[in-house]
């Protein structure tokens, strides 16, 4: 299955609320998606696994509910948006 990298923005940036809705995510993705550091505006990248990028956005926003982490982070760009317009 290929690899797709999804976008996330912490919503209060660096504060250890956000810190620690970023570690509850990881803990709720599939054993082999990887999250790197937040950036100094409080954005990372998830990449794991998926069919499609649709597919690893959905796999994202299942992991995002599931940990309670999405009063805290936001999907930057979801497929189908400005950025698929191309």
């Amino acid at each position: 299955m290929p690899r797709h990298s999804v976008v996330l923005q912490m919503l209060h940036v660096g504060t250890p609320r956000d810190l620690d809705a970023r570690a509850q995510l990881g803990d709720e993705l599939p054993g082999d998606a990887t999250v790197t550091e937040p950036d100094e505006d409080g954005t990372f990248e998830i990449e794991l696994a998926g069919d499609d990028l649709k597919d690893a956005v959905h796999r994202v926003c299942n992991a995002l509910a599931a940990s309670g982490a999405d009063d805290h982070l936001a999907i930057l760009e979801r497929p189908g948006g400005a950025a698929d317009a191309g």
